[in-house]
């Protein structure tokens, strides 16, 4: 039971603590089945642990590793961003083809606001992959695939299922009506949930894969110095790319609110859209996450230029 709980604790822990701190539970419990509370207490701790030998809390580790700690963090919110803005985009689709050219002068620049900053996020997490990708070839080099084999199989399993279902989801489509493609809830619909969810999976996968392969790396200071510019670059896009989803979907509710509820053209249906609440609190979420991350890079700055 103690080796359960134990287990809560990073790998390196372990190894030092881990016989000591079974050992203590044991005297704690004194043969009594660990309470709920007791198992929480054990696990919170444990996570905690975690989270500080990976360098996203506290100060005991060196600021290189708070720095790549809030790097990898900039990186799940932007991997987390990656569905809701999908969505959104999927959403906003052909938006200019249902207002007047005297109306788009503000949805178009919020709309396109957003595109380009998601391009220069996307340009930014390449450029940070560029910068570490020698240390990626010399740690292959030396310890081979086998670290990241497991995880690899995964990422690739779900890009496939995601690329054969897309394939088919696309062929169904050309013969189903707008109105069987967009109305309802039938089996095309549920094809599309189940890509939705293979979608999320290949992002999380493939960021696992690359959080673990970073992690691995013995990286210099000038690689995290680009990675840690990069990935505030990131973070301070995320807000501002919600900030312009949300004008967007005013200024839409303002002058063709019948697109967003899909209704004919001069009808005055209600702007409140179940589709973009759920995609802005889903932005809303990684933002912050990603503001997380900033301050952690942010905070250790200054000890990791003066390295």
């Amino acid at each position: 039971m103690s080796g359960a709980m134990v287990r809560w604790y990073p790998a390196g822990w372990r190894a030092r603590y881990g016989d000591e701190f079974a050992a203590m539970i044991e005297d704690d419990l004194g043969g009594r089945p660990p309470s709920m509370r007791f198992r929480w207490s054990i696990a919170r701790s444990g996570l905690n642990e975690r989270l500080r030998g990976a360098g996203l809390v506290g100060d005991s580790v060196p600021p290189a590793e708070r720095v790549r700690g809030g790097a990898f963090t900039v990186l799940c919110a932007f991997a987390l961003y990656i569905l809701p803005g999908v969505g959104f985009a999927k959403i906003s689709e052909h938006w200019d083809q249902s207002i007047s050219p005297g109306s788009r002068h503000l949805p178009a620049a919020s709309f396109n606001l957003l595109a380009w900053l998601a391009g220069a996020c996307a340009l930014a997490v390449l450029l940070s992959a560029g910068a570490v990708l020698p240390s990626f070839v010399g740690f292959v080099r030396e310890r081979g695939w086998s670290d990241l084999r497991h995880r690899l199989i995964w990422a690739v399993a779900a890009s496939l299922a995601t690329a054969a279902t897309t394939v088919a989801g696309a062929v169904w489509a050309r013969h189903l009506t707008y109105h069987q493609r967009n109305t309802g809830f039938g089996w095309y619909q549920l094809l599309f949930l189940v890509l939705v969810i293979l979608f999320a999976s290949t992002i999380a996968t493939w960021s696992a894969t690359a959080i673990a392969a970073t992690r691995r790396l013995n990286l210099g200071s000038g690689q995290l110095k680009v990675a840690g510019s990069l990935a505030i670059a990131v973070a301070v896009c995320m807000p501002v790319m919600t900030a312009a989803a949300a004008v967007w979907w005013g200024s839409m509710a303002t002058v063709a609110p019948w697109f967003l509820a899909g209704t004919a053209p001069g009808s005055s249906p209600s702007p409140v859209a179940a589709n973009l609440l759920v995609v802005l609190v889903l932005m809303t979420i990684a933002s912050v996450v990603g503001v997380f991350g900033l301050l952690r890079v942010v905070r250790s700055w200054r000890l990791l230029r003066s390295a």
